[in-house]
């Protein structure tokens, strides 16, 4: 399309945005004035920043693009996740590193699976990952706990705009899902691969 700005607003400028910050003034007066025709009650929400420092610095944004291509991704509890994409399929691997405060083993898993669930819903949409993707979560025993994981991992891909279908999650902690890719995968539009060693 002709206009990239306009093109981002129209996508992805959701009632869930809680603000979009701007650093340039004559792109501001544009999302603005776009704004203030298509989506008047969201106008509020378009801001100017006029901060000292750069703005990907102000809001760490560089810090998270590193973290949608990293390996290892932590999550709030000190667990974490471990993606692996190859050509066939992407496995996300679950672990409870230091993960604590619960009461039981059992409850520690639930918790941290649920954390998981979000997160790895998260990370394919920013990765825009395609295809067959399986996820190991941490063993759990009771049924109740893995249906709820898996509704936690369903409610989490309905703001993903790809489609995709989940499986359930089988007494080995494996969940099968495949979802479909939007675009490129983030690694290939931000990385190229050495010709030698293909690092």
């Amino acid at each position: 399309e002709h206009n990239l700005v306009v093109r981002l607003v129209r996508d992805g400028f959701t009632d869930e945005v809680e603000r979009m910050v701007i650093d340039d003034k004559k792109v501001f007066d544009e999302v603005s004035g776009f704004v203030g025709r298509l989506m008047p009650d969201l106008k509020d929400r378009v801001q100017l920043y006029r901060g000292p420092d750069p703005i990907y610095d102000t809001f760490g944004v560089e810090v998270e693009i590193n973290k949608c291509t990293a390996q290892k991704v932590w999550l709030k509890s000190g667990g974490y996740l471990i993606i692996d994409q190859a050509e066939a399929l992407t496995a996300i691997d679950v672990n409870s590193g230091k993960s604590r405060g619960q009461d039981t083993q059992e409850e520690m898993a639930y918790q941290t699976n649920v954390e998981a669930a979000e997160a790895a819903a998260r990370q394919l949409r920013l990765r825009d990952v395609g295809g067959l993707i399986v996820i190991d979560f941490i063993d759990m025993h009771e049924n109740k706990h893995r249906r709820g994981v898996e509704r936690a991992l369903k409610n989490a891909l309905k703001r993903d705009k790809a489609r995709s279908e989940v499986g359930r999650i089988s007494r080995f902690g494996l969940l099968e899902m495949s979802r479909q890719r939007i675009k490129a995968r983030l690694l290939s539009s931000t990385h190229v691969s050495c010709p030698m060693c293909q690092g």
